[in-house]
């Protein structure tokens, strides 16, 4: 028989047990039940210090009924009430708050005020949204007691920048439509089928100026305006195919009928050229503009354009040369040049201020400005422009085979490399180069001026007239003043050539073969063994090849 008594005063539940040599031995999970199953069941139990009670009570009661000693009271708490608690935590932009909370056991609920104050207590002056207040409450009613729950409750005004002004041609460019050809109802794509070549007219607006914006302010939770950035503005490039029109400013007009080309900064009209192929009978072209070959270009040929070409046929052996982007939808292919063993130079010549687009390449001297967009295969070329890519899609799965490329930024292919023994041979430093050249100017012009200050210092240490000491301080003034701000020019250059140089890269989604040797900056390497999907760059300073995924 137990003689259980409960006391609860306000938060804490007490448990009084008189011991009497007729008391059973306590047991804890009686005493568990006996609480979840009571008025007092929404309590925190604390069974440490239960267990703590039973421990001391049965060594008690044995001591009583063995010596039959009088009988004693043992009490203990066993249960509480444990308010709902809150912790405010800022973020380290200053844009959101987060509500810490732990939902009550028995105690006190979590209410709308509570929160309120919290936040002001930690200077919150900005943000704090009712619905996400109100949301938050819900789900601590829904949670079970005691529960953590996180959830932002503050949220400050973000700050929009604003955005650069750009240029958008206002009419259809010939070089898109020959990188996007069309697709009949079956999904097929004819190469060759243009549609309608679009010019345009005098008077016609072909580029619009759109206006930067300046951005709107942000408000911070602490309730502190944040300026925006202002977008940077455009200038038109004007030539002779356009003007700025009267009606607007951020319009450009023709001037002239024809072809529209645009770089990205300047939009040209040209005059069109077209013939169906170009052979020895055609002879020779040299035009000033932009010129359309429907079919092939004979061997030995050679077309001269200021503007795009588009040859809708095959190139053998021809040269081609333009001052905007080249397209050649059936490919080009050469013969080896007689030179030197290790001059390998062809009969076939691409070169492009802009971008060259092709199916295939076969001994070619390819040079662009840009990019050289290769849909199938380069095999035995000489390649220089900024980046190449030979396939299609996201993951190109293009071959290359015996090329020398000479790039400025990127180049990826499937397969790089071959099985037989022809070299690939990479070089990913052109503007790596133009970035050394520029490095050792500087250096040479610092040496220069350390070379005079010196010369300036043993005059002054030399001189006992102080008129020419006061000169040729000023002197070493101007002096030190150009030494440090040229080596401050190398120094931020250097920098800037080592982060261009950590985004080259040479990327292999399928295989890449032995014998392909590439250079990054002063770090060189020939693959020995065949590897999966990889990609070569540099990385915190390290030639590294590693895994593609």
């Amino acid at each position: 028989m137990q003689n259980f008594e409960y006391k609860f005063n306000e938060k804490e539940l007490t448990l009084i047990v008189t011991l009497t040599k007729d008391s059973e031995a306590l047991e804890e999970s009686v005493i568990v039940q006996q609480i979840k199953h009571s008025e007092h069941s929404s309590l925190s139990i604390l069974h440490e210090h239960i267990k703590s009670l039973v421990q001391t009570a049965n060594t008690q009661l044995a001591s009583i009924k063995k010596d039959n000693l009088p009988d004693s009271v043992v009490n203990a708490l066993v249960a509480k009430a444990i308010d709902a608690k809150i912790n405010i935590q800022l973020a380290e932009d200053k844009m959101s708050v987060s509500a810490q909370v732990t939902t009550a056991v028995g105690g006190k609920l979590l209410d709308l005020e509570t929160i309120k104050q919290s936040c002001l207590d930690a200077g919150i002056r900005y943000g704090l949204k009712s619905s996400l207040i109100n949301e938050l409450l819900l789900q601590c009613k829904n949670s079970e007691p005691g529960s953590p729950i996180e959830f932002t409750i503050v949220k400050g005004m973000p700050v929009v920048h604003g955005v650069d002004a750009y240029l958008k041609p206002r009419v259809a460019l010939f070089s898109d439509a020959c990188r996007t050809p069309k697709v009949d109802s079956n999904g097929r794509a004819d190469l060759k089928d243009l549609g309608n070549i679009e010019t345009v007219t005098v008077n016609q607006a072909v580029l619009e100026k759109v206006p930067l914006t300046i951005g709107k302010e942000g408000i911070d939770i602490y309730g502190d305006k944040i300026p925006p950035s202002v977008g940077k503005d455009i200038n038109f490039s004007i030539n002779d195919s356009v003007i700025i029109s009267p009606k607007n400013p951020n319009i450009l007009l023709a001037t002239k009928s024809g072809l529209a080309r645009f770089d990205g900064k300047t939009l040209i009209i040209d005059d069109v050229f077209t013939l169906p192929e170009l052979d020895p009978k055609k002879g020779h072209v040299k035009f000033k503009g932009s010129v359309i070959i429907q079919g092939d270009v004979s061997p030995d040929m050679q077309l001269t354009a200021t503007g795009d070409v588009f040859i809708g046929g095959f190139v053998e052996s021809a040269v081609i040369k333009c001052g905007g982007e080249l397209t050649i939808i059936s490919g080009a292919s050469g013969r080896l040049l007689e030179g030197p063993k290790d001059d390998h130079h062809y009969s076939c010549v691409l070169q492009s201020g802009g971008q060259i687009n092709l199916t295939f390449a076969n001994q070619c001297e390819i040079t662009a400005k840009t990019i050289v967009s290769v849909k199938k295969q380069l095999s035995h070329c000489n390649v220089e422009a900024n980046s190449v890519v030979v396939g299609q899609g996201d993951r190109p799965s293009g071959l290359i085979t015996g090329c020398r490329f000479f790039l400025c930024k990127t180049l990826e292919a499937g397969v790089i490399g071959t099985e037989s023994d022809v070299h690939t041979d990479i070089s990913m430093n052109r503007t790596y180069d133009i970035f050394i050249n520029k490095e050792i100017e500087l250096a040479d012009w610092i040496h220069e001026m350390i070379s005079r200050l010196e010369g300036v210092e043993n005059d002054y240490n030399n001189t006992l007239d102080s008129d020419k000491k006061h000169e040729l301080e000023n002197a070493l003034t101007k002096l030190q003043s150009k030494v440090e701000k040229y080596t401050g020019y190398r120094n931020a250059l250097i920098g800037k050539r080592r982060e261009y140089m950590e985004m080259v890269s040479v990327t292999a989604n399928s295989k890449l073969y032995p014998k392909v040797s590439v250079v990054i900056a002063d770090h060189s390497l020939i693959t020995k063994v065949e590897k999966g999907p990889s990609i070569i760059k540099i990385e915190d300073h390290e030639f590294k090849v590693q895994p593609k995924t």
